[in-house]
């Protein structure tokens, strides 16, 4: 079908026109975002100067305790009196009971001078005079004084105290150590007392293009966001509230026209607010309308800003048609919006990649959306610009944006546009029903999970969290939704019985699927690369000193494979079973599985978890099978970390076996296949 360009031109126009006359869309889309930039850099200079005058007026109140105090007296007279330091202003009070001055806030610290044999047993982490930020804590020494710093973490002015005082203190012990070595006529033992410069080779705009360049492309992503998104669910989704959708599809305008239209419109918002972030940037730094903080120096050529600006705009352009695709899915203001929060977090999850340490825009990073340009945009700013690769990630989120924009422009002209929510869904059954309201739903127990992550994650022990998470979260809300829609709990959850041959390619393939796994994953860090520490971390996590080996595989390999694969491979599936084709369906549920596990480093293997498991309940048709398979993974992991087993260490061979195992159980489950019940043909 041909594309009536003029028909499109008077379409725009139109919109345009009906988007300048909306005060909230105008506000949020233009007036905002053009007054944050001056906002922050005004916000930020002013905080940091007030910190600045704040810590050379405040005074820390502290008390002394212990056999040592007259020596700490001295030392903290000499720290508070040391030429060339930062000031420092002390008052000790009396404190007959210095833990409750803490809590009460009368005392900022509380100062404990002790020797090395009468010190207790540590019941929380303390600072010694010799440890500062970052350092590692030192072991008493016989017959030395001890000074310990007891402060309250919660509180701003007592932390500010530990750290001041305690970086005084430190130069003092080194000053002192230096001149009794000098009096005694001893050398500095190497090693010890050493003088120590730091010479930054780095320029000063460098330095403040790295802090900037890993910043800039989120603060962008989320003016376009928030600027398109206000366009987008009024344009589309919007309009078939009101009702006025269909008014205009009894014009001459055809559904390519109108859609092609409104994705422009979308777009021009989207590039009007890059070019104000462009001249707020070039009229703030540059100009320096506003006085910038201290530390920022900022080479800003137009080259530079030109380079910027270009690489931004097919990020404009690919948000302009994720959010018009989004909008388009929706049959109420209300409903978009709820799609709108995973769209933003997901958009501007790959320009995270901009902070991670050492990864450079000539690896596969370039190829990938959003997360290149971010990576692109700080290696401009920092004067290391990779011109070659510049390109090529340019082209990808140039190609990226057109494919979306094909897509949304296809989709968008097949659906039925003018059915409202109310009357698109009336008289539907509870199955139907469900099936549009799948992934609303499931949007809604993610933004619930992640909720409770992130406010209870490491407060908690590990049993508790997994059984809120799995009891809770998605057992819990399954059953929810089976009661909400009346779902007949066999077919909605696939409880169905399978034949042995089933399981005997479980058996085979979940170990292999594991190791397929690994290489998927080191796969994944070569793109994204995640710091050993991270890795280290969560697997201490599985299995910590209080949680032995047999528990670990209750909660976090039987739960796990029972109450996710109801959710997933059940309920979810089923949502979806009618509107997708099979290997849409496999990609899908896995990567929505993997997007359910929060953590970076953790979608690329999970997801892959998840399309295998999704596979196998497609052919079965069939829960039972992927609860045996996702259990089997999960408890050779654990026996793995358990036994200390290096999984990421997998030669090559064994890969190659494994893979081969997977393809003889794929092999088998396609022998004895028993299809997913309903599954959408194609035509």
């Amino acid at each position: 079908m041909r594309l009536d360009s003029s028909t499109v031109a008077t379409l725009l126009a139109t919109e345009l026109k009906l988007l300048l006359r909306d005060r909230r869309t105008v506000v949020v889309s233009i007036v905002l975002p053009l007054l944050v930039m001056p906002i922050l850099l005004f916000a930020g200079r002013t905080l940091e100067e007030r910190r600045a005058r704040r810590l050379e007026t405040t005074r820390f109140t502290y008390t002394v305790t212990g056999s040592q105090a007259e020596r700490a007296r001295q030392l903290l007279e000499a720290a508070a009196s040391s030429a060339g330091a930062p000031t420092l202003l002390l008052e000790e009070r009396d404190a007959p009971d210095p833990e409750q001055a803490l809590a009460d806030k009368s005392l900022d610290l509380w100062v404990q001078a002790l020797t090395c044999e009468e010190l207790p047993p540590p019941a929380a982490p303390a600072r010694t005079a010799g440890e500062g930020e970052g350092r590692e804590e030192e072991r008493p020494v016989p017959g030395v004084p001890v000074i310990q710093l007891v402060f309250r973490g919660d509180r701003d002015r007592s932390g500010e105290a530990a750290t001041r005082v305690g970086e005084a203190l430190r130069r003092v012990r080194e000053v002192e150590r230096a001149t009794l070595l000098a009096e005694a006529g001893l050398p500095l033992p190497a090693g010890e007392v050493v003088q120590v410069e730091e010479r930054d080779v780095a320029s000063a705009a460098q330095v403040t293009g790295l802090k900037l360049g890993r910043l800039l492309t989120v603060f962008f992503l989320l003016f376009v966001l928030s600027g398109g998104a206000v366009v987008a669910t009024d344009t589309l989704a919007g309009e078939k509230e009101r009702g006025t959708l269909e008014t205009l599809l009894t014009t001459s305008a055809g559904r390519r026209e109108i859609i092609v239209a409104k994705l422009l419109a979308i777009l021009a918002v989207a590039v009007a607010i890059t070019l104000i972030q462009a001249l707020n940037f070039l009229a703030y730094v540059v100009l320096r309308l506003i006085p910038l903080p201290a530390d920022f120096a900022l080479e800003l050529s137009p080259g530079v800003a030109a380079a910027v600006l270009a690489m931004l705009l097919p990020v404009a352009a690919l948000v302009s048609c994720l959010l018009l695709l989004t909008s388009g899915r929706a049959h109420s203001y209300k409903e978009a919006q709820l799609y709108f929060f995973p769209v933003f977090l997901l958009t501007l999850l790959p320009a995270l990649a901009a902070f991670l340490p050492g990864l450079a825009l000539r690896s596969p990073i370039a190829l990938v959306p959003v997360a290149g340009v971010a990576v692109g945009v700080k290696e401009i700013l920092t004067a290391a610009p990779d011109t070659p690769m510049l390109l090529l990630t340019w082209l990808v989120n140039a190609a990226a944006a057109l494919g979306l924009a094909l897509a949304a422009e296809r989709t968008l002209s097949a659906e039925r546009l003018i059915a409202p929510a109310a009357a698109s869904e009336l008289g539907l059954k509870g199955d139907e029903l469900f099936q549009r309201h799948a992934l609303r739903a499931f949007a809604l127990l993610w933004a619930l999970l992640l909720v409770i992550s992130v406010n209870f994650e490491g407060k908690l022990d590990v049993r508790t969290q997994t059984a809120i998470n799995l009891l809770g979260v998605f057992l819990g809300g399954t059953l929810v939704l089976v009661h909400r829609y009346r779902l007949d709990p066999r077919r909605a959850l696939a409880l169905r019985p399978v034949g042995w041959p089933v399981w005997l390619a479980v058996a085979v393939g979940a170990p292999a699927g594991l190791i397929t796994g690994m290489g998927v994953f080191q796969l994944a860090s070569r793109v994204v690369p995640v710091p050993p520490e991270v890795v280290e971390s969560f697997s201490r996590g599985l299995l910590s000193a209080e949680l032995p080996l047999w528990q670990a595989l209750i909660f976090l390999a039987i739960l796990p494979a029972v109450c996710e694969e109801l959710a997933f491979r059940g309920l979810l599936l089923y949502g979806l079973h009618r509107r997708l084709r099979p290997l849409a369906l496999v990609l899908l549920v896995g990567l929505v599985f993997g997007v359910f596990h929060v953590s970076l480093f953790r979608i690329a293997p999970t997801a892959y978890l998840g399309m295998l498991l999704t596979a196998v309940t497609l052919l079965t048709g069939s829960v039972y099978p992927a609860m045996a398979w996702h259990g089997i993974n999960n408890a050779l992991v654990l026996v793995a970390a358990h036994g200390e087993a290096p999984l990421d260490e997998v030669p090559p061979l064994l890969h190659a076996a494994a893979a081969v195992a997977l393809a003889t159980a794929g092999y088998i489950l396609w022998r004895v296949r028993t299809p997913y019940a309903g599954l959408r043909r194609r035509q």
